[in-house]
């Protein structure tokens, strides 16, 4: 697993659901405004820090699993800023908080495109 240049976030920082736009992906972080972080630089940062995995069979897993409690609990699970990071730090085994946040806007942009089928211009 290679080794985040950026900061490790606050304990507490939360982001919304991202916009995903061919460029960008949009969300609000702890100050409320809108944040944009760009596609290729947080694609390239999440597949640095996922490394020796593959973004793509990440994404699939977690997708895989929001179906799969959606089947045995009969009811979709909220996609939130904990979900998508504490799913991350669980998978390659550190804790939630050492999730850089540019990593999680980048892998939960990747998880929207995935269920829209792969589309880039999502909205």
């Amino acid at each position: 697993m290679a080794v985040s240049t950026l900061p490790k976030p606050a304990r507490d920082l939360h982001f919304t659901r991202p916009e995903v736009t061919p460029k960008a992906y949009i969300s609000k972080g702890p100050s409320a405004w809108p944040e944009v972080f760009k596609r290729a630089d947080a694609d390239k940062e999440l597949a640095s820090f996922l490394a020796p995995l593959k973004v793509d069979d990440v994404v699939q897993m977690f997708v895989d699993r929001q179906s799969l409690r959606e089947t045995v609990n009969g009811k979709r699970e909220v996609e939130e800023w904990t979900t998508v990071v504490g799913f991350i730090a669980r998978t390659i085994g550190i804790p939630h908080h050492e999730v850089p946040h540019v990593v999680g806007i980048a892998f939960w942009g990747r998880t929207i495109v995935h269920a829209l089928g792969g589309a880039e211009d999502v909205n």
